[in-house]
């Protein structure tokens, strides 16, 4: 009798458990609430996302890009707190200062809006509240974000766009994405397979930060014909040149550091190269 007293106690204690509603539950349901009255007020019909949250495209494009793994993308965004409409985040369209990011890549807002969003598309999503609270964003509170526009750029975009603003002419372009760009002719031979050539160079990204070099240092970097020393879109320019010549080799992630990237450099990332050719061995 003991043994069935205690095992109905137990039951009885799970069953009243069972009933009670985390206090999160409530809140995620007082905030469907509010998020779908809001839509309804602008007479829109929202799509839900996996998140909780809830969008509607307010410009469509139907004919626009939609962002693959690696994409860049750049968003003109306002966020807000639903409740009171206060504004507590916004880009500066003045200045053309976009909030950007890699597609494919974490990001607590925009990660399931862009699946589903064209460039040239504007969006009006919001957000369920959490039990963290920020300022003017107590806790429990939805955030509004309007995306005030969207740009999407695969990296042979960013590489064509690098190359018209900076007025180069393109001596070869390869199949494989592969710019080389002579800036001085040379002298000779293209070395042969086993050669080792001798290399002064700076790499950079496309918004032309410098991230390794060795042009202000006295010392060369040897490169071998044939090799694989380097990443590939920098082995294959180098096999172009001849002594004394000057070039950059522009190339996409594909022949650089591919999705993973290195410490210094993001996955997914173009690079470009300025080369010079000092000595042949």
């Amino acid at each position: 009798m003991k043994v069935l007293g205690f095992l109905f106690v137990a039951f009885f204690t799970f069953s009243c458990l069972s009933d009670i509603a985390l206090e999160d539950d409530v809140r995620a349901e007082e905030n469907k609430k509010q998020i779908l009255a809001y839509f309804a007020s602008q007479n829109q019909n929202p799509t839900a996302l996996a998140n909780g949250g809830y969008y509607f495209v307010t410009k469509s494009n139907p004919t626009g890009e939609l962002a693959t793994q690696g994409d860049s993308l750049f968003v003109h965004y306002e966020f807000s707190n639903l409740t009171t409409g206060k504004v507590l985040d916004s880009t500066d369209r003045s200045t053309n200062s976009p909030y950007f990011f890699r597609y494919g890549f974490s990001n607590p807002v925009f990660v399931n809006l862009m699946s589903a969003l064209r460039e040239g598309e504007q969006a009006t999503l919001v957000l369920p509240g959490t039990a963290q609270a920020f300022p003017d964003l107590p806790a429990y509170t939805p955030l509004m974000v309007k995306v005030k526009s969207y740009v999407v750029r695969t990296q042979d975009d960013l590489i064509r766009e690098f190359i018209a603003q900076n007025k180069y002419t393109v001596t070869e372009a390869q199949p494989d994405g592969l710019r080389y760009i002579r800036l001085k002719a040379g002298t000779g031979e293209i070395p042969t397979t086993g050669k080792i050539v001798k290399v002064k160079y700076t790499g950079r990204f496309l918004n032309t930060k410098a991230f390794d070099g060795n042009m202000s240092r006295s010392d060369s970097l040897s490169v071998t014909i044939g090799g694989k020393e380097t990443v590939l879109g920098f082995q294959k320019g180098i096999e172009k040149m001849r002594l004394g010549e000057k070039a950059v080799l522009i190339f996409p992630s594909s022949l650089g550091y591919g999705v993973k990237g290195t410490s210094s450099i993001p996955g997914n990332t173009p690079l470009f190269f300025e080369v010079y050719i000092a000595k042949i061995q």
